[in-house]
């Protein structure tokens, strides 16, 4: 756990430090993006962005191709399982990715990520101190916070009247064969220990095999099957999928979509995600890439994609242009009870990633 020391300054000084501040990250900013509307003006190499599907406001990028003349592509992964294959199959196709979790440690201890060159971002200091320092980059060398949020239980209230607040929820009998589960080990693992009154981040094998039991006996008895996000989308989009697990910004859209969606955090808490920006180690436009973080670091840009993605944004900035329904709803911007009952992904141990994967 971070140990802070606050020191609490004269209002004036303070006043006058943030001013400056300020002052100074807006002017370095303008240089960095004048200096890549010089070098890039209608660039015929695109920037391509390896990502989940749908994960950006699309004008929001539009704009960014107008104001840098610079074309984005887009090549989305279902898991991070198959982001990690891509990059290892196809390391220079790609110049900017997204991943989650402890994943990323994976791709910095493989480098098949590269630095990030923090003079490129001046907008870094508008990301929130709170995910910054983690684990899985203790220095923030190579990512730059996007999205967070939890993962938690949606479902269809036209099959489901009041599904109990629990994880226990995804193992009713009454759903069978209309469950799903996410495709993510730590996720499904998270669902399934909390399920049996379990730590989220356990490392005791015995907890571990429960939760393993729980799993197995879900898909055995209840037919469910384990799918990327995609799928999840789709089928609870269509009726066939009755409940599941899902992301807190999935959830948000869907419901947005289909009036007979809702969605829970469940009473036991829930595992938190949080979504970064990395480059890839042999990125052909890295220096594209820094423009588009930059830019992406913007707290009018930031609080745009938090309102087309109904998810809460890492840039401490962006706060005050966010929708005030979003800002309200309590399974996006969470209270401290309720977040206190959540956990981010924290480093495996060997016999961890043995017995999940062996589950």
């Amino acid at each position: 756990n971070k140990q802070w020391r606050w020191v609490l300054p004269s209002l004036l000084s303070l006043s006058v430090s943030l001013l400056v501040g300020c002052g100074d990250k807006e002017n370095r900013s303008t240089q960095v993006e004048n200096e890549g509307k010089e070098n890039f003006g209608e660039s015929s190499t695109p920037l391509v962005i390896l990502t989940w599907d749908e994960y950006f406001a699309p004008e929001v990028v539009a704009d960014f191709e107008a104001e840098f003349g610079i074309k984005v592509e887009f090549v989305s992964f279902g898991n991070l399982d198959e982001q990690e294959a891509l990059l290892r199959s196809r390391p220079s196709d790609f110049d900017l990715t997204l991943t989650s979790g402890v994943k990323m440690a994976d791709l910095i201890a493989t480098q098949l990520i590269q630095p990030i060159q923090k003079e490129l971002l001046p907008l870094f200091g508008n990301m929130d101190q709170r995910f910054l320092g983690l684990g899985s980059d203790p220095e923030n060398q190579y990512s730059v916070p996007y999205m967070w949020g939890p993962t938690l239980i949606a479902y269809r209230s036209d099959k489901i009247a009041e599904p109990a607040q629990a994880w226990k929820s995804l193992w009713d009998e009454r759903y069978r064969g209309h469950v799903l589960m996410l495709d993510e080990p730590f996720d499904a693992y998270a669902s399934a220990l909390l399920a049996s009154g379990h730590d989220i981040n356990s490392q005791d094998p015995a907890k571990l095999d429960d939760a393993t039991k729980l799993l197995l006996d879900q898909a055995q008895r209840l037919g469910t099957r384990f799918v990327d996000i995609d799928e999840v989308r789709e089928k609870l989009l269509s009726g066939d999928c009755w409940i599941t697990m899902t992301y807190s910004s999935d959830a948000g859209v869907l419901a947005e979509k289909e009036e007979n969606i809702a969605y829970f955090i469940p009473e036991e808490g829930a595992s938190l995600w949080l979504d970064s920006f990395v480059i890839p180690r042999e990125a052909k436009n890295s220096r594209a890439a820094h423009l588009f973080l930059n830019y992406f670091c913007r707290p009018e840009v930031a609080a745009a994609n938090s309102n087309e993605l109904w998810c809460a944004s890492a840039n401490r900035e962006a706060r005050r242009f966010i929708s005030e329904e979003i800002k309200e709803d309590p399974t996006i911007y969470l209270s401290d009870e309720v977040l206190a009952r959540c956990e981010l992904e924290t480093r495996a141990s060997v016999e961890r990633n043995r017995l999940v994967n062996r589950g």
